[in-house]
């Protein structure tokens, strides 16, 4: 039994719609919010490390205080959301 409604079409027209599916669901991965932060994360951090590459330790020292920052003020911030609504 078919799993698909694709299936019942003629094979021609199978092919066209399975390959607009998979690219489809490859143009997905560009529309997630998550792929554009872990993106830009990416990209900073290849920027302080080509600072600490070409010897500018202070500048990357200062350079990095944002990125390690971050997930602790945003944990912070959650826990003090979550204690405010649920006290």
């Amino acid at each position: 039994m078919p799993q698909d409604w694709i299936e019942y079409l003629p094979k021609e027209e199978s092919r066209k719609r399975q390959s607009q599916r998979r690219r489809l669901r490859r143009l997905q991965v560009f529309r997630r919010r998550g792929f554009w932060i872990g993106l830009c994360v990416a990209v900073y951090a290849l920027w302080c490390l080509s600072m600490l590459v070409s010897g500018d330790i202070l500048a990357f020292s200062f350079a990095l205080i944002p990125l390690v920052t971050m997930p602790a003020i945003a944990w912070l911030t959650w826990w003090l959301v979550f204690r405010d609504f649920h006290q």
